[in-house]
């Protein structure tokens, strides 16, 4: 019974902070730019799409994310969107959960269906020692395919190249934003699936790796219309936006809102 009733807390509690429940998100702000190596000092990719100045879609939550999300809106995320497990995307995960069930707030999580066995294994010691607030009562969990529908509108996701074969993902919303994750380059994709002048948040090192697109594998794998799109992340090191800039690819800072 007292589970059932801190179930149904967690669905009133909620603040709804759209009185347009449909709305497009017009912004993106980028809480870390840094790889797993740099995170330390340029913060764990994630990025959270917003609308009219108010949150919309987190993007990953790595080890620093949940701070630096609410230094930035002062608040816990509705919605979450996960790319892949490795744990400077998830690992703020239980962080998460802990202040989200403390304060009786439910999360929307997104996650495509093949990441869905290890994301459990992963929060499957995650609880309260109350016992009285699972994982899964805090984190709604939608398992995504293709698609799925969030705030009126119909994202999609791609697996992209990064490690295993589908074992990341990308995060598209036609006309307005595509997400690589953490990939090589994806000219597969960017082509055939993203041609409506969306910006384009990508993955990019100056050198690349096998996990990792590379500034010259950027450059000669996309047709050159696309490059005025792409906003590049997920790099080494401060100076590496002054040698994007050389190239003609801009760089994502942390904390700069970018207009969808």
């Amino acid at each position: 019974m007292n589970e059932a009733k801190n179930a149904a807390k967690l669905l009133v509690v909620n603040p709804t902070p759209f009185l347009d429940s449909h709305c497009k998100p017009d912004a993106a702000i980028f809480l870390g730019v840094g790889s797993a190596a740099s995170a330390v000092n340029l913060g764990c990719s994630s990025c959270v799409l917003t609308s009219k100045g108010l949150p919309w879609l987190l993007i990953d939550c790595g080890f620093d994310t949940v701070s630096r999300y609410q230094q930035h809106f002062a608040s816990l995320p509705d919605a979450v969107f996960i790319t892949h497990l490795h744990y400077d995307h998830v690992g703020g995960l239980e962080q998460l959960y802990f202040q989200a069930a403390l304060s009786q707030h439910q999360i929307t999580l997104y996650a495509p269906a093949e990441l869905i066995v290890g994301l459990c294994n992963i929060l499957a010691y995650t609880g309260l020692s109350e016992g009285n607030c699972g994982v899964w009562q805090v984190f709604r969990l939608f398992p995504v395919s293709d698609s799925f529908m969030h705030r009126g509108q119909r994202l999609y996701s791609y697996p992209v190249r990064h490690h295993a074969p589908r074992s990341a993902f990308s995060l598209h919303l036609p006309g307005i934003v595509f997400y690589s994750g953490d990939t090589k380059a994806i000219p597969e994709i960017l082509h055939h699936r993203v041609c409506n002048g969306e910006m384009i948040f990508h993955d990019c090192n100056l050198s690349g790796n096998p996990s990792h697109c590379g500034l010259n594998e950027l450059k000669t794998s996309y047709r050159a219309d696309l490059h005025k799109f792409i906003r590049v992340y997920h790099y080494q090191h401060k100076s590496d936006v002054t040698a994007f800039a050389a190239a003609d690819i801009q760089a994502v800072v942390a904390e700069q809102v970018i207009a969808l």
